[in-house]
């Protein structure tokens, strides 16, 4: 099963670690030394400039991340 995200991009239900709030995270020290500790080439902003939702997957055996402009709630009912 797939799940959209936002920007005709689909990912795998079973490669979803976590579907993260972005407001609430992006002064939190720990996720940010987290978020850091990612490739820059793993992390995709498909967001338009409208950050609400980070979606940390393991594809590949590697941890991406993904910015999208659909809220967590509205993923998450999906």
């Amino acid at each position: 099963m797939y799940l959209h995200i936002g920007k005709d991009k689909m990912i795998n239900r079973k490669d979803i670690i976590f579907i993260l709030d972005y407001k609430g995270l992006k002064e939190n020290k720990i996720f940010n030394d987290f978020f850091e500790n990612i490739k820059k080439e793993n992390i995709k902003d498909i967001s338009e400039n409208n950050p609400k939702t980070i979606v940390i997957t393991k594809e590949e055996n590697n941890i991406k991340a993904y910015i999208s402009n659909i809220s967590s709630n509205t993923l998450a009912n999906r």
